[in-house]
């Protein structure tokens, strides 16, 4: 661990989970000392910042009891739940201060990666950037007859990637654009000890505009093995996954054949994502055109590190080997649907901002 730690960065913080037929989620406020001699006020659920990690089994009923202590309103959403409207925590379902709101549902979800996350109306960025974000993790008989690291902070550890604008006096801003640091699961600067073997990373962008093109510095293959939805029919080997905001996948990484003590890093690989794209050296046009300080974002257009890796003895009992196939996915059957919806897109429509999320 003491490898991981070199440079002056900071241990991963690796949240907290929470497990059970009732699970309490209390919505408060905290501070973070990201920079000496300056406190940044966050919000987090049950905790200064972020929330813990959900651990859920398919068909199995949970009670989500979630009680606001903020001196505003808030709402969750259980973002990529099949869940009926009344349970979703849209904008329409409020939070009040001082309130409990209780969704009942049964966990429709195959084994796959979610989270949840404020949705109120004209609310999301500021409290997702001050901190309301967590992760759900799924699972189901069908996951767990693979052999797949899934020991949560031991060799399958989650990644909420978020970027940051950060004002004049050190604290959380929303300025268009302006995102210049970045952490995970809350820690800046961030360094993680990993075990010779194969280990799993669950990816979710909670950024609020940025994209992500995620490989590894020395430009190693990994497996990625599941995207929103869960598993996929088998792993696909790659040196770089895409993920937008909102968006998650999982992978595999193999540390089998690094030497102990071997560094290196988990990269953003912005300089290679197409224009257009938030993130990549130039987006929009003269008719589609920017936010100010776009250009001026040392974030955009460039590679840089995001966590820092550092190869450590093997568990007990690792797993040693990627599978070649996981069950084949069938896409639904559409034939004898008949239902349609007209939508018109505009500018106001185009996927950029806090309606991403």
């Amino acid at each position: 661990a003491a490898a991981a730690l070199s440079y002056g960065q900071n241990a991963l913080f690796i949240p907290d989970t929470l497990a059970g037929p009732i699970v309490q989620l209390n919505v408060g406020t905290g501070t973070r000392n990201y920079f000496p001699g300056f406190t940044t006020p966050t919000y987090g659920y049950n905790g200064p910042i972020l929330g813990p990690t959900l651990l859920l089994q398919k068909d199995d009923s949970v009670t989500l009891n979630v009680t606001n202590n903020l001196n505003t309103g808030t709402t969750v959403h259980w973002h990529g739940f099949h869940v009926a409207p009344e349970n979703d925590g849209g904008p329409h379902q409020v939070i009040f201060p001082g309130t409990t709101w209780s969704p009942s549902f049964k966990m429709r979800n195959r084994a796959s990666t979610l989270w949840y996350h404020p949705h109120g109306e004209g609310k999301t960025e500021l409290q997702v950037t001050r901190g309301l974000a967590g992760m759900v993790i799924v699972r189901d008989a069908e996951e767990a007859a693979f052999a797949l690291p899934r020991k949560y902070g031991v060799d399958d550890f989650p990644m909420v990637i978020q970027s940051k604008a950060i004002d004049i006096l050190r604290q959380f801003s929303i300025a268009t654009h302006e995102d210049s640091i970045i952490l995970i699961n809350g820690t800046i600067d961030p360094a993680l000890a990993v075990p010779q073997q194969v280990v799993r990373f669950r990816l979710l962008n909670g950024s609020t505009d940025r994209t992500y093109l995620l490989g590894l510095s020395d430009n190693a293959n990994f497996h990625l093995i599941a995207s929103d939805g869960g598993l996929l029919s088998a792993p696909l080997a790659t040196n770089r996954v895409r993920i937008s905001p909102g968006e998650r996948a999982e992978v595999l990484v193999s540390f089998s054949s690094y030497n102990l003590g071997q560094e290196m890093d988990w990269v953003n690989y912005s300089s290679e994502l197409p224009r257009g794209i938030i993130g990549a050296d130039s987006v929009g046009t003269a008719s589609n055109p920017i936010g100010e300080g776009y250009f001026g974002n040392p974030l955009n257009g460039l590679d840089f590190p995001i966590l820092h890796l550092a190869v450590v003895a093997p568990t007990p009992n690792p797993i040693l080997a990627i599978p070649t196939a996981f069950g084949t996915v069938v896409p639904i059957d559409t034939i004898g649907v008949d239902a349609h919806r007209l939508l018109h897109l505009g500018a106001d429509s185009a996927g950029f901002g806090p309606a991403a999320l």
